[in-house]
């Protein structure tokens, strides 16, 4: 039975990563949070998922070298004179508000570790996906979008979000009700989970430059109810 892993890593092992596994009945088998980028490495080993889906950038924009994200100590820059990826700009183009990955970014260790995750994973054989969470749900339920805001009525971090979101996720994972009052890391987590099992299932598409990197989101106008 093919199974799909989502991974919401966080900027350092200060704060739990939330690791979920999804099968492709959409029923989720294992849910957990991990501190290290070993630690979910082992997760991985050990539940061998088909397709897993990081909710991080795990590229950087052309012309910065692999392992540079400083401002101070090197002097590669980006080829382009806009900011941050391709893939963050067509997103952006489409209205879905996504951050930039630059030099300047908040999210540094984040993106560090995630790239760190992703090629240690794919030199053990794992397919890695890169996705954005938000973006999927953009994607998937459009008719909820205030379109005086261009958002979700609710923010994922709040009690409302949390349980607006809950509750959209119902509609598209069968035991959802195993799993009530999550907290928005975990919901991601499922999110990512799903994207990877949508891509398995031919139903995404690459945003962006392959060559520079590439965010999965599903198709629009895809019926996923259970």
């Amino acid at each position: 039975m093919p199974i799909f892993a989502g991974i919401d890593l966080t900027c350092s092992p200060n704060k739990k990563s939330a690791y979920a596994l999804l099968g492709d009945s959409r029923n989720i088998i294992h849910l957990e949070s991990l501190v290290e980028v070993d630690d979910i490495i082992a997760a991985i080993e050990r539940d061998r998922p088909d397709v897993i889906g990081i909710d991080s950038p795990l590229s950087l924009p052309s012309g910065l070298n692999a392992c540079c994200l400083e401002e101070d100590n090197c002097s590669c820059q980006p080829t382009s004179d806009k900011k941050g990826r391709e893939c963050e700009r067509d997103l952006r183009q489409e209205g879905i508000w996504s951050y930039y990955t630059t030099k300047r970014s908040f999210i540094k260790g984040m993106i560090k570790r995630a790239m760190e995750l992703s090629e240690k994973l794919k030199h053990r054989g794992f397919r890695i996906i890169e996705v954005y969470p938000y973006a999927t749900k953009r994607r998937l339920w459009p008719e909820f979008i205030d379109k005086s805001k261009g958002s979700f009525p609710y923010k994922k971090t709040t009690l409302e979000g949390r349980k607006f979101f809950q509750a959209l996720l119902s509609c598209i994972v069968g035991n959802m009700a195993q799993y009530p009052n999550l907290n928005h890391d975990k919901q991601d987590a499922i999110i990512a989970a799903f994207t990877a099992y949508l891509y398995d299932t031919n139903r995404t598409e690459p945003i962006g430059d392959r060559e520079e990197g590439e965010i999965i989101i599903p198709k629009k106008n895809l019926n996923l109810c259970i």
